[in-house]
């Protein structure tokens, strides 16, 4: 009967020590990403974006969700965006809005889905439902389907790259009909 106690005894610890085992080990990684619980969260945010004192672009956010004790930070925009850009003697060149968008601060990177539209000063508009912009490079890109409305026709295509004031772009896959000026005298002039 000794023997018996003894084996379960034994098996009963070994139960309860495999058990706080996994306790400590869960509790100790819990407190190891405790930093990456911590979030900033704000309301109707405005970021101005400067260089060499010049305006370079107005970012606004109903709702701004920033993640900084990760290895990627990054700031969530989960109701949407608005953008302005600025010319070097502050005149609008362009604006931009989105449903949501994500800025990975590291990479200098802000990804925008949902509803994506860039209007230019010359009237024209660019939908997609994803573009990037690379802050780094001064140029927006996506690899999914666009359109630019311009006056009054419809360009279409997979694929866009352009400057970050959309004032030069080029549609990578075009697609559909496209209006073509009759004579090379006609193409310079509207120029």
């Amino acid at each position: 009967m000794s023997r018996l106690f003894i084996i379960v005894l034994i098996g009963v610890t070994g139960f309860f020590m495999s058990c706080r085992k996994t306790d400590s080990s869960e509790l100790e990684r819990l407190l190891e990403t405790k930093e990456d619980l911590s979030v900033e969260e704000a309301k109707d945010v405005a970021i101005n974006y400067t260089d060499s004192a010049r305006l370079k672009a107005t970012i606004k956010a109903p709702v701004m969700i920033r993640y900084p004790n990760i290895e990627e930070a990054y700031t969530e925009m989960p109701k949407g965006v608005y953008a302005e850009f600025y010319d070097p003697y502050g005149n609008i060149d362009s604006r931009l809005s989105a449903a949501y968008g994500v800025n990975y601060e590291h990479k200098k990177l802000i990804k925008l889905t949902d509803s994506v539209r860039v209007y230019n000063r010359k009237g024209e508009e660019l939908r997609s439902e994803e573009l990037f912009w690379d802050q780094e490079a001064k140029k927006i890109y996506t690899n999914t389907f666009v359109r630019i409305i311009r006056d009054g026709e419809t360009l279409r295509g997979d694929g866009f790259e352009s400057n970050e004031t959309f004032t030069r772009y080029k549609i990578l896959r075009p697609a559909g009909p496209v209006a073509v000026k009759e004579n090379v005298e006609e193409y310079e002039e509207a120029k």
